[in-house]
Order: structure tokens, then sequence, then C-alpha cells
């Protein structure tokens, strides 16, 4: 499980270019009241599409290399996760959930040239268009967008990245069980981040 997760951080990170929906639902297990994110085609065209704007920019300085720190004591209760002790990379977090704490969150943030827009210039590329995935979504009124190069949704993964301003974006990758909505799961995650950094933890 280890393995495939740290597999699904490496290829997030390559997709990101680095070297470095919304839900009112707070809880993770048995988030099946919406209809599961199945596979779909990427729409490509001639020309780059632009990015929704963030008009009301977070400053994340604060959590950008403590993230752990991005979900209050309150909202990991609430959301039933537990913070893991061991991490895959210094400014990545990972929680365990699950009656054997089998399923995992993972977030961490990057700072990206154009922010989210580089995920719209590469699915104008056609990245996404060799069994990968890119559909726009907002969260809490900031835009985002479910991608990766692979699409693992359908066995219980899905990605998030969600852009806050400048060029920086933080990514939610929940793996879960096959079935459930984790896309939906993802969401509720990253809405909390959002009201975190909001009143500043």
């Amino acid at each position: 499980m280890r393995r495939r997760i740290q597999a699904v951080v490496v290829s997030t990170i390559a997709l990101l270019g680095l070297a470095a929906c919304s839900s009112g639902d707070t809880k993770l297990p048995g988030v099946t009241s919406g209809a599961p994110v199945g596979s779909t085609t990427s729409q490509t065209s001639e020309t780059t599409e632009v990015a929704p704007a963030v008009h009301e920019p977070l400053d994340a300085s604060q959590f950008i290399t403590t993230p752990c720190k991005s979900l209050t004591e309150q909202q990991t209760r609430d959301l039933t996760i537990t913070e893991r002790n061991e991490q895959a990379g210094p400014n990545d977090c990972t929680w365990e959930f699950g009656a054997n704490l089998e399923w995992t969150v993972q977030l961490f943030y990057a700072t990206v040239t154009g922010g989210l827009q580089n995920d719209y210039n590469k699915n104008s590329a056609g990245f996404y268009d060799h069994g990968g995935y890119f559909e726009p979504t907002s969260v809490s009124d900031y835009p985002a967008v479910f991608s990766n190069l692979s699409d693992f949704r359908a066995s219980g993964t899905c990605d998030l990245n969600v852009g806050i301003g400048g060029d920086t974006i933080f990514h939610v990758t929940v793996t879960g069980q096959a079935g459930e909505d984790n896309c939906k799961a993802a969401t509720t995650v990253a809405a909390n981040v959002i009201k975190t950094i909001r009143t500043g933890g």
C-alpha cells in the first residue's frame, strides 16, 4: 500500500513539473451519497485553456513546511482520520482512516509557475489523453482540478489540485475503497484545509 501511495505522489509531482463539486460532507468513510467519479476523456483544444482566477488569494506560508497543521485536531476528528507518524517526504502529510486504518489521505503544497494554470497548459498539450484525467471543479470558491497522468479512480484513488493564489497550489490524494466516491472525499478534505488557512490555523 505504501509503495503505491508513494508512486501516486511521485506521478503527481512529475505531473506538476516540480523539482519541487464542492461537498458539505464531513466524514471520509461511506461518502457514497454521490455517484462515484468514473473515467472520462479529457477535452483538448488547439489553444491553451485559461484557469479560473483566484479572487481571494490565501497566504499558506505557515503551512507549506508543516502541512500536517493544515487540518486542526477537531477537523481530523470530524473527518475520522488519524495522522501517520511516518511521512513520505518532508513537506507532505499523511493521515489514515478506515476500520483498520488501511486507507490514506495525503496533502502537500507546491509552488508551480502559473499555479493551477500549469494543469490547464498540460491538458491543452494532451498530457492527460493517454490514460489520465482532467476535470475542472471548485472547492469553497477556489479553482481546482481533479487530474493525474494515470487514472486510479476506479480502484479508489483520486487526486485534486487547488489553486489558492499566485503560483501556489495544494494537492490532496485520497486512497480509499474501490467504488467509493473518493473524489468527493478529496473535496471535503480540501474544503477543510482552506478553512484552516483562512483562519490561520
